[in-house]
């Protein structure tokens, strides 16, 4: 990725990102599926040396270095995304729903966003320095962390890690709203599809083979009932970023953000720095889930609408709401300024 410099009344310049040049596929295409035998011809996914090394400072050690770590981490791993006009929404049509719809006209301002989606490790070191119970920790939903893996939160706790993380570091985090969410996945409002390296699905490339390919690359081991198998996050950061340098976007989870949702809210969103109806009872969450679907990995316009407190019914009785699975519902934070940041690094 090219650099460039911005200069805004500081006594030093700062390298900011230029995203690489890449530009959307006409028309964007899905790989076959890789499974059984040819598996074995695919390459050997880990992550970098870098991010490996930053997640076991923040895993291990005592709590006051993990804390230590987890501020340099979160501040080195922003990216800047300059602000713009884009057209936000379904130009394909390629969603199958209509609440993508119609196309309209957004402006946004510049901000930072996290590569990586937030981690367990960075997670239980935000609940271990404030005291709070660990997210994802119940009986069931235990056999689906790991300190590598993208943690599991409702919506409230998702945005508290991120709000805390703006207490320790003095920088404004927040969720993402929803059309910074998309606006950033797809490189500055480009028309990609899909929020990968080169607009495509290459299976086995740029996200997993198949399902097949995920229980290889999770460090989760399947269960005497092979539930796990089901669902099974695996480490960020292993697939190439998109042109703007985020990583798994396009799978690997859904992500909250700030908006609250609604059917219709496109027909009459705000054109400048949209966050949003004013209230609500369901949020939005974007990109896309660890599952059988790998096929139809992460449209770059797809909304989703969670229950915030993702509440489920109760199988004896339907018509009771009860806690539901934590676990497939992660973040990345935001930075909401558009001044250059020293000790990040894009």
């Amino acid at each position: 990725m090219k650099k460039t410099l911005l200069c805004l009344g500081l006594s030093a310049c700062l390298p900011l990102a230029v995203p690489a040049a890449v530009t959307p596929p006409p028309k964007p295409s899905t790989s076959p599926l890789v499974t059984g035998e040819a598996l074995a011809a695919l390459p050997r996914f880990s992550q970098s040396p870098e991010l490996a090394a930053s997640l076991k400072a923040v895993a291990e050690g005592p709590l006051p270095q993990r804390l230590a770590a987890l501020k340099r981490k979160a501040v080195a791993d922003l990216v800047w995304v300059e602000g713009g006009s884009f057209e936000m929404g379904d130009w394909g049509p390629y969603v199958p729903k209509a609440d993508s719809r119609p196309l309209h006209t957004v402006q946004l301002t510049g901000f930072y966003i996290s590569r990586y989606k937030t981690t367990y490790a960075e997670f239980d070191t935000y609940t271990d320095a404030s005291n709070t119970p660990r997210t994802a920790d119940g009986e069931f939903e235990r056999k689906y962390r790991h300190p590598l893996l993208p943690a599991g939160a409702v919506w409230q706790r998702a945005r508290d890690y991120c709000q805390w993380l703006g207490q320790q570091t003095g920088l404004p985090f927040d969720l993402p709203t929803e059309a910074q969410w998309e606006y950033a996945a797809r490189s500055r409002g480009q028309r990609f599809v899909f929020p990968t390296d080169n607009g495509n699905i290459d299976h086995g490339r740029n996200v997993p083979g198949s399902i097949e390919h995920v229980k290889l690359l999770s460090p989760l081991l399947d269960d005497e009932d092979g539930a796990v198998s089901k669902y099974r996050p695996y480490p960020v950061g292993l697939f190439p970023p998109t042109p703007l340098g985020l990583y798994d976007l396009a799978h690997d989870g859904e992500e909250w953000t700030l908006d609250w949702y609604a059917a219709d809210y496109y027909a009459h969103s705000p054109k400048v720095d949209p966050k949003g109806p004013a209230s609500g009872d369901k949020k939005v969450a974007r990109g896309w889930p660890v599952s059988d679907a790998t096929g139809f990995s992460g449209i770059s316009a797809y909304r989703r609408v969670r229950d915030p407190l993702l509440r489920m019914s109760d199988w004896e009785d339907p018509t009771k709401l009860v806690p539901g699975p934590v676990y497939p519902y992660g973040l990345r934070c935001v930075a909401n300024t558009d001044r250059p940041l020293s000790g990040t690094k894009q």
